[in-house]
């Protein structure tokens, strides 16, 4: 346990010189608010910028406010996503081809605690730029549009960090298989997206896939209620989360004994 808590010291250590700690949560800081503020002012912006012949007279209605955090999330299931891959893209990958890997190992360090040492310190940074930004989205919504209830806000962002986590570790396990950093991103983000798009397309049945969190978390908002079928998903998700998770380590094990 002291071996994988000076670990974890040390991946937050140098998350924070790379300044991961700092950009990452103010990019999702800014998806988070540029919705609630463009959804208030769009009409003005176009009334200005749009080019509209004069005396035209532009009536768009305000999206509610659950409607404005469901695009948040949209945001964020994009660039929010893609932003993610590429700062944990390297997180074994570049250890391995610079060494420190090697030179971590030489100790009597467990496999085990040096993956999940980095699997929590990315979960760290994901989860804390999730809820700083999310809760700025929120209040800017409270602010502009309507107040959506905080046990929805709650609930919401709890479902979604599910999908996060998903995305973080099988970034982890393929960084653990892969040598280049570009192909480390270029595989998370096309499995990712592609599950994502299959899960769209057959949800009948895919009601089980980890890309249903996001259709989860909208029904939250919305309605505040949970579909029957969130229990399949999130069992499915934590196993998964589980099973690629010990994957990691026991690639990771071989990689390095070989």
């Amino acid at each position: 346990m002291r071996q994988w808590a000076v670990l974890y010291r040390k991946e937050m250590t140098e998350m924070a010189r790379n300044y991961k700690m700092f950009w990452v949560p103010i990019v999702f800081i800014l998806l988070g608010v540029m919705q609630p503020v463009s959804s208030y002012y769009m009409p003005e912006l176009l009334d200005t910028f749009g080019g509209l012949p004069e005396g035209t007279i532009l009536e768009m209605p305000t999206p509610n406010g659950a409607e404005v955090l469901m695009q948040v999330l949209s945001n964020y299931g994009m660039l929010g996503v893609l932003i993610l891959v590429l700062s944990a893209m390297g997180v074994v990958s570049a250890e391995r081809q610079s060494g420190v890997a090697a030179m971590v190992m030489i100790k009597p360090v467990p496999y085990s605690s040096y993956i999940v040492s980095k699997w929590v310190g990315l979960l760290t940074m994901t989860l804390i730029s999730l809820f700083i930004g999310y809760a700025a989205s929120w209040y800017y919504t409270n602010l502009l549009i309507e107040t959506v209830a905080f046990e929805r806000i709650l609930q919401s962002v709890v479902i979604y960090s599910i999908w996060l986590v998903f995305v973080v570790t099988v970034t982890l396990f393929f960084s653990t298989i892969m040598k280049g950093n570009g192909s480390v991103a270029f595989v998370t983000i096309f499995v990712v997206f592609a599950l994502s798009t299959v899960t769209s397309i057959l949800g009948k049945y895919m009601k089980w896939s980890p890309a249903t969190m996001t259709e989860h978390t909208g029904q939250v908002l919305s309605s505040g209620e949970l579909d029957s079928s969130f229990l399949l998903a999130f069992m499915t998700t934590i196993a998964m989360i589980i099973v690629v998770l010990i994957a990691s380590i026991q690639i990771f094990k071989q990689k390095e004994l070989s």
